[in-house]
Formats: structure tokens, C-alpha cells, sequence
């Protein structure tokens, strides 16, 4: 960078005086590179707050994507050969359910509904044991897709592209390299001035959200169903992150295309979380959901090919 600047520091001009070094002179060159790594990020920054600002209303209220889970649904109900991943899925979420519908019952259900006794009478005792179930589930379904849905998500969600023609996508999928973010050094100032403390916030904020959450989910029956319609774009994109492993897609490409379609995620999001309310109707729509991705998915390809 500085053998590009013509005049190096120390040389003499205008009559043998010094010259003062110029701003790329001075600057080391550890220096330039976190300049240029903020600048980055900043750019980074602007261009998706765009994207939210151009694409979330007309994607959240016209593309319909929320149409997918439902579609999704009465495909797999007409698709007896799909139910073999369902039977898995639908096992592994019952155990579970059971398991933490249980522990629920016997250290939590005790204290709130004396406390909801107490002070709403035999209308306390109903709503205490609907918040039961509504948080039993939502614990269920999402330890269900920590622990389960690795195993079984790709195969289906493959297995419903290829069904509905998209052979050659899949085909052409296997053999596009995969592309790897260039990491940038511990020992650099950018990490410990730029990734370091964005690591830290974004954790931090993560964090948060959860314990919010938490303390949300904890108000009888709004609670639930606030913090499940409040996690639909995460689920939306959940339920569609395949595509983007399929495509070879950098962390970075899929941040943007996140917050590009932050819109139809929602609204995918908001149908498949709404159908995923019912306690154990779960054993059906969570393997269905995936299928209605896939559908959307196969949609978008049809877009583009």
C-alpha cells in the first residue's frame, strides 16, 4: 500500500524543506486492514437494513409464501410414501413430549397453580393446565428439532424436490464446491477491535432474547403463543436453510438472503409455527412443515431455471 504513494516519507520538496507524510504514509498497515474491516461491516450493515426497508412489507403481505405449510400438509397426507419419516419424527417428539410434559407436571404445575387457585378459583386450575401443554409442547417440538431433525430434515426435504422434478437441481447440487469464508487471523487487530466485540454483542443479544422468551412464554396461553409467532422468521428460514446448503452458499450469502426474503420467511414462518401450536398435532405438521418447504423451495427453483 505504500509503494504505491509517490512520495515516500523523508523526502524533499519545495526548496529542501520536509514534506509531511500523507494519510496512507501514516497509517500502518494493520491499521488499513481494520479500516477496511469496519468499513465493511458498515457496508454490510447498510445493505440489509435496505433489504428490510425495500422487500419485508410486499414479501409479508403478496408473495403468500405462508400458503406453504398448508400445502405442505395435505401433501403429506396424501403421500403415504413420506410417512415412514413421519412415524420417526412423530415417536421421537411423543417420548419427549411425554418426558418434559411430566417433570413439567411434577415441579412447575404445582406452584403456579396454587398461586392461579388462589386467585382466579376452578378458572385458574383450567388455564394452568392449558399452559401446561402449550409449553410442554413448545419445549418438545423444539428439542425435537435440536435432536432429531439433523437426522431426518435433508432426507425428506430431498426426497419431496425430487418428487415434485427437480432431479437435475439435486443432481447439479453434488458437485458445486464448497466455498469457504476467509477467516480472518486471531492475532489481527480487526478481530480483537472488529469480530471480537461484534461476537460479544451479538451473543449478548442472543442471550437476552431468550431470557425474554422465557419470561413471555411464562404468561398463561398468550405467552406461548406469542413467543412461537415471534420466532417465525428464525422457523422460516429453518425450514428452508437447505436449499442454501444445497446451493454451496457462504455464511455471508445466507445472512443476506435472510434478511433479502425476511418478509416471506415470516409469513412461512407464522403458518408453520401456528400448526405447530397444538399439542400433538405436532406429530404430524413438524414432518409436514418440512414438506411444505421443500414445495416453496421447488417453487423458487422453477423461478430461476
Amino acid at each position: 500500500m505504500q509503494a504505491q504513494v509517490p512520495l515516500s516519507h523523508g523526502t524533499h520538496e519545495n526548496g529542501g524543506e520536509p514534506t509531511q507524510p500523507t494519510v496512507m504514509e501514516a497509517e500502518t498497515p494493520e491499521k488499513i486492514s481494520y479500516l477496511l474491516f469496519v468499513h465493511k461491516c458498515s457496508m454490510k450493515l447498510r445493505r440489509r437494513v435496505g433489504f428490510v426497508f425495500r422487500n419485508f412489507a410486499y414479501d409479508l403481505a403478496v408473495e403468500e409464501t405462508y400458503k406453504y405449510p398448508i400445502l405442505g400438509l395435505f401433501k403429506f397426507s396424501i403421500s403415504p410414501s413420506l410417512w415412514f419419516y413421519s412415524v420417526i419424527l412423530a415417536f421421537s417428539y411423543f417420548c419427549i413430549f411425554v418426558m418434559v410434559a411430566a417433570l413439567y407436571y411434577l415441579f412447575i404445575l404445582p406452584i403456579l397453580l396454587t398461586w392461579a387457585v388462589a386467585a382466579m378459583g376452578p378458572i385458574g386450575f383450567i388455564i394452568v393446565h392449558i399452559q401446561w401443554l402449550l409449553q410442554s409442547n413448545a419445549i418438545a417440538v423444539a428439542l425435537t428439532k435440536i435432536l432429531i431433525f439433523p437426522v431426518f430434515f435433508a432426507s425428506l426435504f430431498d426426497t419431496v424436490l425430487f418428487k415434485l422434478g427437480n432431479e437435475q437441481f439435486l443432481r447439479e447440487a453434488k458437485y458445486l464446491p464448497q466455498i469457504t469464508s476467509k477467516k480472518i487471523s486471531k492475532t489481527s487487530p480487526e478481530f480483537w477491535f472488529g469480530v471480537f466485540p461484534l461476537k460479544v454483542i451479538s451473543a449478548s443479544f442472543h442471550f437476552l432474547v431468550k431470557v425474554f422468551f422465557m419470561v413471555l412464554s411464562l404468561i398463561p396461553i398468550i405467552g406461548p403463543t406469542a413467543v412461537n409467532q415471534l420466532m417465525s422468521p428464525k422457523r422460516g428460514y429453518a425450514y428452508a436453510d437447505r436449499y442454501f446448503k444445497l446451493r454451496k452458499n457462504t455464511a455471508e450469502e445466507k445472512n443476506d438472503a435472510f434478511y433479502e426474503h425476511l418478509g416471506k420467511f415470516t409469513a412461512f414462518g407464522m403458518m408453520a409455527g401456528a400448526l405447530e401450536l397444538v399439542p400433538l398435532v405436532s406429530l404430524i405438521t413438524i414432518p409436514s412443515n418440512i414438506v411444505g418447504g421443500a414445495m416453496w423451495v421447488s417453487d423458487e427453483i422453477q423461478k430461476i431455471t
